[in-house]
C-alpha cells in the first residue's frame, strides 16, 4: 500500500560532486513528474463520475493508491510494520489526527460566533452525514497520497530532508485549490495550513493514517456538519468551509489554527510509545 521511509533521506548518498545534485534534480523531476501524471488521472476520473461524487471520490482514492504506490509512497514506514500492537498504533494516529481536524473547525466556528461573525443552531442527523463522511475520507486519502506522500517520497530519495518536503508539500495543497475557480488568498490559505498540519501529522506519524484522518475530519465538519448536519452555522462575516468556499475571517482564523497545531505537532515530533521495540 502506500511513504517512502522517513529514514531514507538519511540513507542518500551523502558524498559531495557533481552527481549529488543531479541526483536530487532527477529525483525530483520525477516526483513532480508522478505528481502531474496522477494529478491529470484523478482530474479524468472526476469528469467520467461527475453524475456520482462519492463514487468520483472512492475510485480518485483507488486510483491514488495504486499509482502512489508505483511512486514509492506507502502507508506506513516499513520499520513500524512488525509487533503486536501495530493497530493500537495506527488507531491513535488516526485518533489524533481526527481530533485536531475537529478541534481546528470547533474553535474556529466559537471564535466566530464570539466576534460576531456567524450564528449557530443545532443541526438535524441523517443518512447524508454518514455519505459526507464517506467522501470526506476518500478524499482525503486521495489528496493525501498525491499531495504529501508522493512529495515526501520524492524529497527522501533526493536527500532533501523532511521539513523542506513538508514545505513543498503544504504549498502542494494550496497550489492545488489554488487553480480552482472562485479561489481566494484566504481559501488558498486555509488549503495550505490544512496540508501543513497533514504534512506535520505524516512526519510525526511515520506514515498516511494521521494525515487523512485530519483531512477527513475537517473537511466532513466544516462541509456537511456546519451545513445543517450536525450544528447549522450561518455566517455573517465571510465562511468557514471547504475548497473554494471559504473565504474572508474566518478562512483566516481557521488557517492561522490549523498552522498552529502543525507547529505544535512538529514541536511533540514522534512520541516514543509509537515506535516498536527493536
Amino acid at each position: 500500500m502506500a511513504h517512502a521511509p522517513l529514514n531514507a533521506a538519511e540513507e542518500a548518498d551523502p558524498r559531495p560532486g557533481p552527481a549529488g545534485p543531479k541526483r536530487r534534480l532527477t529525483e525530483l523531476a520525477l516526483g513532480a513528474a508522478w505528481l502531474v501524471g496522477l494529478a491529470a488521472g484523478l482530474q479524468i476520473v472526476s469528469v467520467l463520475l461527475s453524475s456520482s461524487p462519492l463514487a468520483a471520490a472512492l475510485a480518485g482514492a483507488v486510483v491514488a493508491d495504486v499509482v502512489a504506490a508505483r511512486a514509492g509512497v506507502q502507508w506506513t514506514d516499513p520499520l513500524e510494520r512488525e509487533g503486536p500492537d501495530r493497530r493500537a498504533r495506527v488507531a491513535r494516529r488516526v485518533g489524533l489526527g481526527a481530533a485536531l481536524g475537529a478541534l481546528a473547525v470547533l474553535l474556529t466556528l466559537g471564535a466566530s460566533v464570539v466576534l460576531g461573525w456567524a450564528t449557530v443552531e443545532a443541526g438535524a442527523p441523517s443518512v447524508g452525514f454518514g455519505f459526507a463522511v464517506a467522501r470526506a475520507i476518500a478524499l482525503a486519502v486521495r489528496d493525501e497520497l498525491l499531495l504529501t506522500g508522493i512529495p515526501f517520497a520524492a524529497a527522501a530519495r533526493a536527500g532533501l530532508s523532511a521539513r523542506a518536503a513538508l514545505v513543498f508539500s503544504a504549498l502542494a495543497h494550496g497550489a492545488a485549490l489554488g487553480l480552482a475557480p472562485g479561489a481566494s488568498a484566504s481559501s488558498f490559505a486555509l488549503a495550505t495550513a490544512l496540508g501543513a498540519l497533514a504534512a506535520a501529522l505524516f512526519l510525526r506519524g511515520r506514515g498516511v493514517f494521521a494525515a487523512v484522518a485530519v483531512h477527513a475530519s475537517f473537511t466532513a465538519l466544516a462541509g456537511a456538519g456546519l451545513r445543517g448536519a450536525l450544528l447549522d452555522a450561518t455566517w455573517v462575516d465571510g465562511a468557514l468551509a471547504t475548497g473554494t468556499q471559504a473565504f474572508g475571517r474566518p478562512a483566516w482564523l481557521g488557517a492561522a489554527l490549523l498552522a498552529i497545531l502543525a507547529a505544535l505537532a512538529l514541536r511533540a515530533g514522534a512520541p516514543q510509545p509509537d515506535r516498536p521495540a527493536r
